[in-house]
């Protein structure tokens, strides 16, 4: 290790990484190179290489400091200035997370508890982009599909009737996929009714809603064989139901919350159309309860890296 970061090594390291860059930025500009340069050059790369088999320290800093000369005088105007290296190194990164937020993943937050108990408030997520397909900007065309939109996805989307309420146009919303096209959807009570099917409900205890000690009814809702928890008001024994009964048109699906009596969702603003889909939520990765009044407390350590189902 010692020997690694003598100065002898220093400079042999510095030799080599200068002598490949001259040749990288003359095998590129060769032509625009006068032959007496290049001649130079040669001369000095090759000695430049012997002197690294020696470890006389005067003979290695000649080197360098021959390489550094010649490179200074007829070289300059070829490299790229340390500003431009980390100008074009910040807007390739820039571009490559672009990318990555336009096709692959986004971050979302969770701004309101309509998803309790499964998201909560202050629940920070990624969004798969591409599972459903990946949407071109700008049009509504979708490209390789790995799965299709199934019952008990939770997904993200912008607002559906945004030509009845344009304030609420580009607002993204988080939901559970109910019934996909072609499902009659209803509602007896507390139960959804799928085709004419009642999606069982088992009750599983009472939730308790930190931020404001509110308490629920939670239930393990058995939606085709997708378990899910979700919540109703104690008391009311038959939530809203909206609009329905509805069946499904093609090219759309019908969501709703998991805190089913305080969610604004299909049974009243209407289906949300396959194209407003930004992409299915499948991990939290960061949760803030900004409510907390003890900073330590304020990271709900237990719902980093979560999965979301």
């Amino acid at each position: 290790m010692i020997v690694y970061f003598s100065k002898e090594n220093k400079l042999k390291r510095y030799i080599n990484k200068s002598i490949l860059s001259i040749d990288k930025i003359i095998s590129k500009n060769k032509d625009s190179i006068d032959p007496d340069v290049l001649f130079k050059f040669k001369n000095t790369i090759d000695k430049s290489r012997d002197s690294l088999r020696s470890s006389n320290l005067e003979e290695l800093n000649k080197t360098k400091a021959e390489i550094d000369g010649l490179s200074r005088e007829y070289l300059a105007k070829y490299s790229k200035s340390k500003l431009r290296q980390n100008i074009e190194a910040l807007l390739f990164a820039l571009l490559l997370a672009l990318l990555i937020r336009t096709f692959v993943v986004q971050p979302f937050k969770i701004p309101s508890g309509s998803m309790i108990p499964t998201l909560l408030v202050g629940d920070h997520l990624l969004v798969n982009k591409f599972v459903f397909g990946t949407k071109i900007p700008f049009t509504n065309i979708f490209l390789f599909p790995i799965s299709k939109i199934n019952r008990g996805d939770v997904v993200v989307f912008t607002y559906p009737n945004e030509e009845k309420n344009p304030s609420k146009d580009d607002i993204y919303y988080i939901k559970r996929v109910i019934g996909i096209p072609g499902d009659r959807i209803d509602i007896n009570s507390r139960n959804l009714i799928i085709n004419g099917e009642e999606i069982p409900l088992t009750y599983s205890g009472t939730y308790l809603n930190s931020r404001d000690g509110r308490k629920y009814d939670e239930y393990i809702e058995d939606l085709f064989g997708k378990e899910t928890k979700i919540i109703f008001e104690k008391g009311a024994m038959a939530t809203n139901r909206g609009i329905l009964p509805v069946k499904v048109p093609d090219g759309y699906v019908f969501v709703m919350g998991d805190n089913r009596d305080n969610s604004q969702d299909s049974r009243f603003w209407g289906f949300v159309p396959l194209e407003k889909i930004a992409g299915k939520a499948f991990v939290t990765h960061w949760s803030w309860d900004f409510n907390n009044p003890s900073f330590f407390n304020k990271i709900r350590w237990d719902r980093i890296l979560s999965p979301i189902s």
